[in-house]
């Protein structure tokens, strides 16, 4: 069973109960929707789907809703789709015309003011270079760099675009709002700049009643590079979204921001989580190349929590196969890792009793070469903490608050378990026994039991080792 969770995108290719069965069966620990790209008519099929699936199957699958965010978008055009040709000379305005291959409009006024000659202008994530030759007061002058096709609708990158726009529109006040109703266990922000914006957003969830929902910041800008310390306080986890980063920052200095970011966010016992281009040429083929299996061992590697899947399991034509392709890699990644050495290369955070029991947990358990960590959690704190250290074995989360156990389906080796009330400790070992049994169907064994003694005391402070016969 794999350590390293992932996360598929849900679109037009996998929008079908059983394509999302098959994504959830192959592996897939949380489902994300892009509200870029879906309608709540839309999503609320897709959370419907998985709820009945978690029914059915028995499992507990996460929802991920990822906000729209202050995002630039091509307008429209006369054709769905749009060739420019290198050299020609494109004029990009801020009034709302139908493109063609002369012209193109943008979504957001005032932002021509604010760019500079000589800068550039990226279309359609990055698929064609523009460079602003001339600037006019709701119009620049661009040359086109290279040939490409573009899609109406599509994401514009300026790059170190001094311009505040207001992070949270109606429709992603909406989308916070509709993710709080339909019960989503995670938000995804958008083009965050600073850890105000994640501020923002928590003193919404505040309004409604939600301290349920995590906060999963995106860094794709240098804005929020320069901030990442107060961003990852602010959050429960970051995504290091490497297409749009790659755009705003130079893009051959992404593998040691995203190694930095990976460690900044570990050592703050926060979710950590790589997007973007995992696995992109699988959209076509049914075998990835051989540079995006080293890329998902290498994340693997780095013990991030998840792997994201986008437009390979949106739009692409093998979905469920590349989900089954990347948990291959991960399976076999992972054997090879040397989880005492990470354990000996952290740092005890035991400065409270959960700490220092979590710790002793994942250590003890790594001693004795356990089969498991079975953890009792009423908040997912513990098991969170047991997570962050990285053990050799799984660790079974078992909560009678279905909520919080659904919570803990993205981070690092944990599977969780919604549980009934428990009486005693007593029940607590039965049951952890019977968890452990159950998910990793196993009738005998060494686990590692975490919980609290006696059972009203509301932190982790008891530890016992049984051998199951």
């Amino acid at each position: 069973m794999n350590k390293t969770k992932m996360i598929s995108t849900v679109g037009p290719s996998s929008l079908d109960k059983e394509i999302i069965r098959g994504l959830i069966k192959s592996g897939s620990d949380v489902i994300r929707i892009n509200m870029s790209h879906s309608n709540f008519d839309e999503a609320r099929k897709i959370i419907g789907y998985v709820r009945e699936i978690n029914y059915e199957e028995k499992l507990l699958t996460g929802i991920m809703i990822d906000t729209k965010g202050p995002e630039i978008r091509i307008g429209a055009l006369e054709e769905k789709k749009l060739y420019l040709e290198k050299n020609k000379i494109i004029r990009v305005s801020e009034s709302e015309i139908v493109g063609n291959k002369d012209i193109i409009s943008i979504s957001i006024h005032g932002i021509i003011s604010h760019v500079d000659i000589g800068g550039y202008v990226y279309l359609d994530s990055g698929k064609v270079k523009l460079e602003i030759i001339e600037k006019g007061q709701d119009v620049i002058l661009c040359k086109i760099l290279n040939d490409g096709i573009i899609n109406q609708y599509s994401k514009v990158n300026i790059p170190n675009l001094d311009y505040d726009m207001k992070f949270l529109s109606n429709y992603d006040m909406e989308s916070i709002k509709f993710a709080c109703e339909n019960k989503a266990d995670y938000i995804a922000l958008s083009y965050v700049k600073d850890h105000l914006d994640v501020l923002d957003v928590n003193d919404e969830l505040i309004s409604l009643n939600n301290n349920n929902i995590q906060i999963i910041s995106k860094i794709e800008n240098q804005s929020a590079i320069d901030d990442i310390d107060e961003i990852i306080k602010a959050s429960d986890g970051i995504m290091v979204s490497r297409g749009d980063l790659g755009l705003d920052t130079e893009i051959e200095k992404i593998p040691s921001i995203q190694r930095k970011i990976v460690d900044l966010t570990k050592e703050q016992d926060k979710v950590i989580i790589i997007a973007t281009e995992m696995l992109a040429s699988m959209k076509d083929n049914v075998r990835p190349t051989r540079a995006e299996v080293s890329d998902v061992a290498a994340a693997v590697n780095d013990q991030v929590d998840a792997l994201m899947l986008s437009s390979e399991t949106a739009i692409g034509k093998y979905p469920v196969i590349t989900v089954e392709t990347m948990k291959k890699i991960i399976e076999s990644t992972e054997k090879e890792i040397d989880y005492l050495h990470f354990l000996k290369n952290s740092i005890n955070k035991g400065n409270t009793i959960s700490k220092a029991i979590s710790y002793s947990a994942v250590s003890s358990a790594n001693n004795i070469c356990a089969d498991a960590i079975v953890c009792s959690t009423t908040s997912g704190l513990t098991a969170k903490l047991i997570s962050s250290y990285r053990p050799a074995c799984p660790v079974v989360a078992i909560s009678p608050n279905e909520y919080v156990a659904r919570g803990l389906s993205i981070n690092y080796g944990i599977i969780p378990v919604y549980t009934r009330v428990m009486s005693s400790t007593e029940e607590l070992i039965e049951l952890s026994k019977k968890a452990y049994r159950v998910m990793l169907k196993k009738d005998k064994g060494v686990i590692v039991i975490v919980g609290s003694f006696p059972l009203s005391v509301n932190y982790t402070n008891y530890m016992k080792i049984e051998e199951i016969k």
